[in-house]
């Protein structure tokens, strides 16, 4: 799976999760191995892929 070249800074973002957006930083993305976009999320140190659908800059 290629993955883009993390940003030069975090970026704030919000995640949705069960219906509620939370906070939240990117670090990079990639095509995931069902060809869907996806963003790799950082939230009080813990580090998830999440399609990139859930995703919105905050």
């Amino acid at each position: 799976m290629p993955v883009a070249p993390s940003p030069a800074r975090p970026i704030a973002v919000q995640i949705l999760i069960a219906g509620r957006w939370i906070a939240g930083q990117e670090l990079g993305r990639r095509t995931g191995t069902t060809g869907a976009d996806e963003v790799l999320v950082s939230h009080h140190g813990h580090l998830v892929w999440v399609d990139q659908r859930s995703v919105r800059e905050s």
